[in-house]
């Protein structure tokens, strides 16, 4: 499921390029999609009775919704003053971040493999944002993307932490804020027909189809580990980018990339074996 969410969020930066409305006017429509599409998945998917979500709405999970909220606007302006490329690099520093919330919230020590790998998504990223800050390019969305990857960390703790978060009434509610929230400076109604049939696209599988699989995931593994595979977005993103509009990333994005997705790797490979370890010493 952490696979999938990646490759659903890395389409973020393709489907922000594809849309040409001023950014207030696009996080209102991708919220108001996301939104409508969760209410079906609700009602006909999980066959709940709408009636019921307000109910189902902890303190936490308002609190949760606030961020994934304040995150949307920091993810859609930082795509808009800076490459796609460095989002996603800075985005996948969020296994460090979350590990290292885990450890001081949950107690949850990550095992020397996560850190390790943490460590390197660090440098990566820290190759990426060092260039942008010498260079005088992009600094602010690379501050922007940074806001959001710490947002999008401590929310996978909060989520972690319960059983039974209630993860699609969460998506709904944040998606009905980020939209009455931007509503004054949108035109929601200046927006031509392709741009809409993109929007509704961008609600659906950036948003919708990202949260959901990412948040299934952390039901299953630690939000430390779904985090890190899920950093598997930061080559997949500007890649979608660099085909449809041959947008090529810096050379220090490619170096911090290639050094993000290579700790990813080895961290699967070395998460694969160990289960077999631990297998061939109990039998």
């Amino acid at each position: 499921m952490a696979i999938l969410a990646a490759i659903f969020w890395s389409t973020g930066g393709l489907f922000s390029r594809l849309i040409t409305v001023d950014g207030w006017t696009l996080l209102f429509w991708r919220s108001a999609f996301s939104a409508g599409f969760m209410l079906l998945f609700v009602k006909f998917g999980l066959r709940e009775p709408l009636s019921g979500i307000p109910g189902r709405l902890t303190p936490s999970a308002w609190l949760v919704a606030s961020m994934s909220s304040a995150a949307m606007v920091a993810f859609i302006f930082a795509l808009r003053n800076t490459t796609v490329a460095n989002v996603a690099v800075i985005h996948a520093g969020a296994p460090l971040l979350v590990a290292a919330l885990s450890w001081l919230w949950l107690r949850d020590r990550p095992p020397s493999t996560t850190l390790m790998a943490g460590v390197a998504v660090i440098v990566g990223t820290t190759f990426t944002v060092g260039a942008s800050a010498f260079s005088g390019g992009g600094f602010f969305g690379d501050l922007l993307a940074l806001i959001m990857t710490l947002l999008m960390a401590v929310m996978a703790i909060a989520i972690r932490r319960q059983d039974r978060f209630p993860l699609a009434e969460v998506l709904i509610l944040s998606n009905l804020l980020c939209a009455l929230a931007v509503l004054p400076l949108a035109s929601p109604l200046a927006v031509a027909p392709k741009d809409l049939g993109w929007l509704a696209s961008f609600g659906l599988v950036q948003m919708t189809l990202g949260f959901l699989t990412f948040g299934l995931s952390l039901r299953y593994l630690p939000a430390r580990d779904a985090a890190l595979i899920g950093a598997v977005e930061t080559p997949l993103a500007p890649i979608w980018v660099w085909l449809a509009f041959h947008e090529v990333p810096a050379q220090s994005t490619v170096l911090g990339g290639s050094i993000v997705l290579g700790s990813v790797l080895l961290f699967l490979v070395g998460s694969a074996r160990g289960p077999e370890r631990q297998s061939a010493v109990s039998g």
